[in-house]
């Protein structure tokens, strides 16, 4: 016997192109509309609790929704995390503390990259140059997560100092994981800019 297939007729030819032409397309639903389909809210509930358990089934399946990143989507996670802020005439948003700014904002060519930058308001003296660079580097060998560096001297002959976190987010991300992206710069900046005053001692 022949390995290969017997051969189709010209008629069974035909027949088998006249089903592959008439597939009905299939229609993908999102993971959004997929997860309501299987979260329903019980028939002859108290009206008020209904609509808050409807409610909550929302948030709940926005959470765990793979979304692209947005400000809207920024400022809504920092208001989920208690953080304040304020934003900008470029639309970046911009969370403040005592020694330090964390500015957020959605970059690259399609908005698809997640730039936590923090900058502390003291700067460094041109005198103190070599030794700034010197702690910039002690940190990025012996830190996670922050990449710091010296800023281009300023008009004044200062040199600010910065700490970054760049995350090329395509494909999205659902709540939790942003809020914890933006929760943890907030500490690990606040913890870089704390250390560049103690440890770093160039502030």
């Amino acid at each position: 016997m022949a390995w290969w297939r017997g051969r189709r007729t010209g008629q069974e030819n035909e027949k088998r192109q006249d089903a592959e032409t008439t597939k009905v397309p299939v229609q993908r639903a999102s993971a959004e509309d997929l997860l309501m389909q299987q979260v329903r809210v019980p028939d002859g509930l108290d009206p008020n609790l209904a609509a808050d358990l409807d409610r909550l089934t929302q948030n709940a399946v926005r959470a765990t929704t793979v979304r692209r990143i947005t400000t809207e989507r920024i400022t809504e996670s920092l208001k989920r995390l208690k953080i304040r802020y304020l934003t900008d005439e470029h639309g970046a948003v911009l969370a403040m503390w005592e020694r330090h700014v964390l500015q957020i904002a959605c970059e690259g060519p399609s908005n698809e990259i997640l730039v936590l930058r923090a900058r502390a308001y003291a700067t460094v003296a041109p005198d103190w140059a070599e030794r700034a660079y010197t702690a910039v580097n002690e940190w990025n060998r012996t830190r996670r997560f922050l990449k710091a560096y010296v800023g281009i001297e300023t008009e004044s002959g200062q040199f600010p100092l910065y700490g970054e976190v760049q995350l090329p987010l395509v494909p999205g991300l659902h709540d939790a994981l942003l809020d914890e992206v933006i929760d943890c710069a907030a500490a690990v900046s606040g913890s870089w800019v704390d250390w560049l005053y103690d440890e770093g001692a160039v502030l």
